[in-house]
C-alpha cells in the first residue's frame, strides 16, 4: 500500500508488463507548498533559529531527476528506478513492500522495525553530511524492498541544500512525528533505531531542536493521538538527554 499524500495523486498501474507508481500533482500543490515553506520560516523564527524559507516549484521537480537520484545513490541512499518525468506527473519503480509506516504498523517482529528505523536514520545522517535536508522527512518518503532487507527514499522534491540545526532538526522531527502515535513498543524501537543509525554516522545524537519540533508538528501526522500522547510524554525525557 503506498501512502497518498497532499502533493500528489498517487497510483499503481501496468505498463508493458511492469508495475509502475503513477504520480500525478494536485491542482492544490503550489498552495501546499506555500504553507510549508511560511510554516517553515515562521518556526524556525519562532524558535530562534530563523532559516531561509525552502525553495520549491522548479527546483522540486529537477530533484526528481535521474542526477539528484544518481547523486542520492551513490552516497547510499537508494531511490526508485526513474520512468519518465514532466512538468505534473511523476512516473517511477513499483517497490513491493510499500511504505516504511506500513511497515511499521503491520510488521509483529520488533528487531525488523528497528532494523529499518536504522537504516533510516542511517539515510538521514548521509544527506546531512552530505551537506542537504529532506525537510519532508516522514515514514511514508520510504518504501520498503526486498523481503524488508531494504530500504528507498521516494518524493525527493523536498531535498534542500541547508546544514543548519533548525533544518536537520526538522529532518529528524517529521520522521518521529509520523510514526509517534503507534504503539508504545512500537514507537520505542523505531525511535531508539533511527537514533542508532542516525548516530552512527554523525558520531552525535539528535540535533537539540529535534524533540521540540517533533512534539509540535506531531498533531499534524497522527491517527491515535491518544498514543501519540504517550509515547511524547514518554520519550521526551529520555531523548532530550541524548540530543546534544
Amino acid at each position: 500500500m503506498y501512502f497518498v499524500n497532499w502533493q500528489r495523486d498517487v497510483k499503481i498501474e501496468n505498463r508493458n508488463g511492469q508495475k509502475v507508481v503513477h504520480k500525478s500533482d494536485k491542482k492544490s500543490k503550489a498552495f501546499h507548498e506555500y504553507l510549508l515553506a511560511s510554516s517553515y520560516t515562521l518556526m524556525s523564527i519562532a524558535l530562534g533559529h530563523p532559516d531561509s524559507p525552502p525553495i520549491v516549484g522548479e527546483w522540486a521537480r529537477k530533484n526528481e531527476g535521474d542526477s539528484m537520484r544518481r547523486h542520492l545513490n551513490k552516497i547510499g541512499i537508494r531511490t526508485p528506478k526513474l520512468i519518465s518525468l514532466s512538468d505534473s506527473v511523476l512516473v517511477e519503480e513499483y517497490i513491493g513492500f510499500g511504505d516504511l509506516y506500513r511497515a511499521f504498523l503491520d510488521l509483529d517482529d520488533i528487531h525488523i522495525i528497528s532494523s529499518l528505523a536504522t537504516k533510516a536514520g542511517v539515510m538521514t545522517a548521509s544527506l546531512h553530511l552530505d551537506g542537504k535536508v529532506f525537510l519532508d522527512n516522514k515514514s511514508q518518503n520510504y518504501l520498503v524492498g526486498d523481503g524488508y532487507d531494504a530500504l528507498y527514499r521516494t518524493d525527493l522534491g523536498f531535498i534542500q541544500r541547508k546544514t543548519s540545526v533548525f533544518s536537520q532538526s526538522m529532518d529528524v522531527a517529521t520522521f518521529l512525528a509520523s510514526s509517534l502515535d503507534l504503539s508504545f513498543l512500537r514507537y520505542s524501537s523505531i525511535e531508539n533505531g533511527f537514533h542508532q543509525g542516525y548516530s552512527s554516522i554523525t558520531r552525535h545524537g539528535f540535533p537539540y531542536l529535534s524533540i521540540i519540533l517533533r512534539n509540535l508538528i506531531a498533531p499534524g501526522f497522527a491517527f491515535n493521538h491518544r498514543s501519540m500522547l504517550k509515547n511524547m510524554l514518554t520519550n521526551s525525557i529520555y531523548r532530550c538527554s541524548l540530543a546534544n
